[in-house]
C-alpha cells in the first residue's frame, strides 16, 4: 500500500469514527411491579386480617391493580420492599433510584400515610421520606435525624381520582449529595424551597419503599388505596 493510499484509508477511518456516535449509556428498569405477578412482586406484606392486599380487576381502563384495604381497627395495610427474580431487593447508598406508581384513594378525609421510604433498622431517621394525605391534600415530607418533619411539597387530591407519581431519590447519608425529585401526572414539581431537586439526607442504615395505607393516630378510619403501574428504575424514563 502506498503512502498516499494509507493516508486515504486513515482519513476514511477517522470520518467513520466521527459519523458513528458512541452508544449512549442506558438506564435500567430494576423492577416491574405489575399486579399480574401477584403479591410475590413485593418483599413482604404487612396487612393483617380483616385487612387485605389483593389483586383486583378495575373497570376504568386500569385492568388488574393492587388493592390495599385498611379496615377500621387496623393501623396498616402495606407492602414492604420489592422482590426481583424471586429475592428481596437490597437498595444501596450512593445510588439514584426512581419509583413510579399510580394511586386512587377511596377517601381523602383524615390524615394518613400512603407511601414511606422506611429505614430498617431504625437508626437516625425512621423514614427519611414519607407521603401522606390530609383532608384533600397529598403531601411529601422529608424527616430529619431529629425527627423534625419538613413539608417539602403538597397538591390537592380527590377521592376516586387517579394520580401518577414518579419520585427520584439519590441515596446518601449526607444532604450534600442526597436529593429528591418529584413528578406528578408527568409534570416536574417545584419544592417548598423553590428548587426542583431538594437536597436532603435520604439514606439511613438501609431503606425500603412501602406502599399502601398506614394510620396509627386514627386506626378507626377505613381506607382503600388502589395502586397500579408500580416501577423502580434508575431514571425517570424507566418509571414514567
Amino acid at each position: 500500500m502506498s503512502a498516499r493510499t494509507r493516508r486515504g484509508a486513515a482519513l476514511l477511518t477517522g470520518l467513520l469514527c466521527l459519523a458513528v456516535p458512541a452508544a449512549p449509556a442506558h438506564a435500567a428498569t430494576l423492577w416491574d411491579g405489575d399486579a399480574g405477578g401477584g403479591t410475590g412482586v413485593f418483599g413482604s406484606v404487612e396487612c393483617d386480617a380483616p385487612g387485605s392486599l389483593v389483586t383486583a380487576a378495575n373497570q376504568d381502563g386500569h385492568g388488574t391493580i393492587f388493592r390495599y384495604t385498611k379496615p377500621s381497627g387496623l393501623i396498616r395495610c402495606e407492602n414492604r420492599g420489592i422482590s426481583v427474580n424471586g429475592s428481596r431487593y437490597a437498595f444501596a447508598p450512593g445510588t439514584t433510584y426512581w419509583l413510579g406508581w399510580e394511586t386512587q384513594l377511596s377517601t381523602v378525609t383524615g390524615d394518613f400515610v400512603t407511601w414511606q421510604w422506611k429505614s430498617y433498622p431504625n437508626a437516625e431517621q425512621n423514614y427519611p421520606l414519607i407521603m401522606t394525605v390530609k383532608n384533600g391534600s397529598a403531601r411529601l415530607f422529608h424527616v430529619d435525624t431529629d425527627a423534625t418533619w419538613h413539608l417539602i411539597w403538597s397538591a390537592s387530591v380527590a377521592a376516586g381520582q387517579w394520580k401518577r407519581y414518579a419520585l427520584g431519590i439519590r441515596t446518601s447519608e449526607s444532604a450534600a449529595s442526597g436529593w429528591v425529585e418529584l413528578y406528578a401526572d408527568g409534570v416536574r414539581q417545584t419544592f417548598a424551597d423553590g428548587t426542583t431537586r431538594y437536597a436532603a439526607r435520604t439514606w439511613d442504615s438501609a431503606n425500603e419503599p412501602k406502599w399502601g395505607v398506614y394510620d396509627r393516630d386514627t386506626p378507626e378510619s377505613a381506607v382503600v388505596n388502589r395502586i397500579d403501574r408500580l416501577r423502580v428504575g434508575t431514571a425517570y424514563s424507566d418509571v414514567d
